[in-house]
């Protein structure tokens, strides 16, 4: 299973038209080969030399720009002036902000990216040590985070965001698979909560898609399990923020087309981000 986490290489030269537009983009060489996100624009972060910037980055065509069909990576960086040509940049997916589309003139597209980078900003705001992964099939989401539970300590909450169908049950599934669970792995949707005492560590698994209230949570016990005695998932924690941990981990699924995934991993208060090791499993 290969899963991208980020894209890595010089800067090159590109075909001038953002500059002109009043957003100059840097341009990422690319292999031959190399496995890239679907195509969209993004919320990235970018590492260079001088610094950490959030960045807004194009991954595939340019229908406004010019009518050429080959595939480009590039990345506006708000606020940035210094010239990037062969410069190493690192870009850390943070976000998929929208589809590419075909504007009336550069200018019209100009305004759409000004909005994008705000909404860049915000995530990367939200996320400030996130690390995401791209997952292109059911199998793979449970492959990486089956691969990521032997990293949780104990009393670990994990907290599972994303809509309907984003595949945080899936997450769930492969999380019980890491711990030794052989057995079915149903969604709690109707009992709230599903116990597993058979694997490494016991598992707790949380579904609060149908609680209406705290009240109901507090009945069951829920604060016993956060954390509990072994590894704690939340889906539709929404529901309750106020009961969940101030140290957790944050898993954010997002679809990407129609089977992609973009999971991105924040540790919040003080816990350890069992990404930073899970991500030297993979290659770019």
């Amino acid at each position: 299973m290969n899963v991208l986490y980020e894209l890595t290489g010089p800067v090159v030269h590109g075909r001038g038209k953002g500059a002109a537009a009043g957003f100059p983009t840097a341009n990422l060489a690319l292999m031959e080969g190399e496995l890239l996100p679907p195509a969209g624009v993004y919320a990235t972060r970018a590492e260079l030399s001088c610094g950490v910037f959030t960045g807004v980055t194009n991954v595939g065509t340019r229908p406004t720009a010019d009518s050429r069909e080959d595939v480009t990576v590039e990345t506006w960086l708000p606020g940035f002036s210094g010239n990037l040509y062969g410069e190493q940049i690192r870009l850390h997916f943070l976000h998929w902000l929208r589809g590419i589309s075909r504007f009336p003139d550069m200018a019209a597209l100009k305004r759409q990216i000004d909005l994008d980078a705000q909404e860049a900003q915000s995530w990367a705001g939200r996320f400030p040590d996130g690390i995401g992964f791209f997952t292109f099939s059911a199998e793979e989401t449970r492959g990486l985070s089956q691969r990521l539970a032997p990293l949780l300590p104990t009393g670990s909450v994990v907290v599972l965001r994303g809509e309907m169908g984003a595949g945080k049950s899936e997450f769930s599934r492969g999380l019980a698979r890491g711990m030794g669970i052989t057995g079915p792995v149903p969604s709690p949707t109707f009992t709230i909560l599903n116990e597993y005492d058979e694997g490494s560590l016991p598992f707790y698994h949380f579904d609060w898609y149908r609680v209406s209230d705290e009240e109901e949570l507090l009945e069951i016990g829920a604060p016993d399990y956060l954390p509990g005695r072994g590894v704690t998932a939340v889906e539709w924690a929404e529901r309750a923020e106020s009961l969940l941990p101030a140290k957790r981990l944050e898993v954010f699924l997002q679809p990407v087309g129609e089977n992609a995934r973009l999971i991105l991993f924040s540790a919040l208060g003080g816990a350890e981000n069992p990404a930073l090791r899970l991500k030297e499993d993979f290659s770019c």
